[in-house]
């Protein structure tokens, strides 16, 4: 009775948000984190206390600094809390969070969760070059929760080839809505960054959610918003554009989830778990 229960709120807290503006509310976030105001410094002291941020590693820990809520959201840290793993052909975290999902890509499929899977085709929006590529891959899903540094960095050296701006809803990407929701990933709003390095590809791909006020990048500035009306895909093989592991290449302006893919060159650890906290520059695996 009590799974029933539990499992019948989790479908009533994640099938309201079909009936949401997404965007619309996401763009009052935008607006609203983006804005000095009376209510800052209170906002973010609020946040801290519900959160439990750790002031200390933040590389500016005076909050009467921040000039905006987003400006504290985005926060740098102190050289050294992240500490990146120089194994050779070590490959590392993207993001501070907690892993939801992670393992071989099967029948062209990645795992949402016990139940549901995402075919690769659909989350990267039918580009025949990049599902072709991590047909027999790997994947690994990290949730960034409101506590987490919320800035994304390479898990391997590599270069920029191909992005993928792809329009779509903004689902919550809590534990509830993608129990819940079929296909949640490939429904909502993301970003499809592409890289090579040597013989191997992999994908940083920057899933949207509802208050995800904007997705930044290293090379290109904001990206969104604001959203497409069609997939806008970019190539960059042409330029020099490349980063060494562990270097950051964007960030979220609000919370979300990191889908990081591997082509077959690559292994997992053995020693993943679901619902572990990994931090950036944590290795997760190692190019064979």
């Amino acid at each position: 009775m009590d799974n029933y229960l539990s499992k019948a709120k989790k479908m009533i807290l994640s099938y309201w948000l079909y009936l949401v503006p997404h965007h619309l509310m996401s763009r009052f976030t935008y607006i609203i984190t983006r804005t000095h105001h009376p209510l800052t410094r209170y906002l973010i002291k609020l946040y801290i206390r519900i959160f439990k941020i750790n002031l200390k590693e933040c590389e500016e820990e005076n909050i009467e600094n921040y000039h905006t809520f987003c400006d504290f959201f985005t926060r740098k840290l102190k050289k050294g809390v992240h500490k990146i793993n120089q194994d050779n052909n070590s490959i590392v975290s993207s993001c501070d969070g907690r892993i939801l999902q992670f393992g071989k890509i099967t029948n062209e499929s990645i795992l949402q969760v016990k139940g549901k899977n995402t075919p690769i085709k659909e989350l990267l929006v039918n580009d025949k070059e990049l599902s072709s590529v991590y047909a027999n891959g790997s994947f690994l899903t990290i949730y960034l929760s409101p506590k987490d540094y919320h800035r994304v960095h390479i898990p391997f050296t590599g270069k920029l080839m191909k992005t993928l701006h792809v329009p779509g809803r903004l689902f919550s990407v809590a534990d509830h809505a993608v129990e819940c929701i079929n296909n949640l990933y490939s429904k909502n709003e993301r970003l499809v960054c592409h890289f090579k390095n040597n013989d191997s590809f992999f994908s940083v791909i920057l899933v949207g959610a509802i208050n995800v006020s904007s997705i930044e990048t290293q090379w290109k500035g904001e990206v969104s918003p604001p959203m497409p009306k069609k997939v806008i895909s970019t190539k960059y093989g042409n330029k020099n554009i490349s980063f060494d592991k562990g270097n950051e290449i964007g960030m979220f302006k609000s919370g979300s989830t990191v889908i990081l893919l591997f082509t077959d060159e690559i292994n997992l650890s053995d020693g993943l778990k679901i619902n572990q906290a990994v931090r950036v520059g944590q290795k997760i695996g190692v190019k064979i």
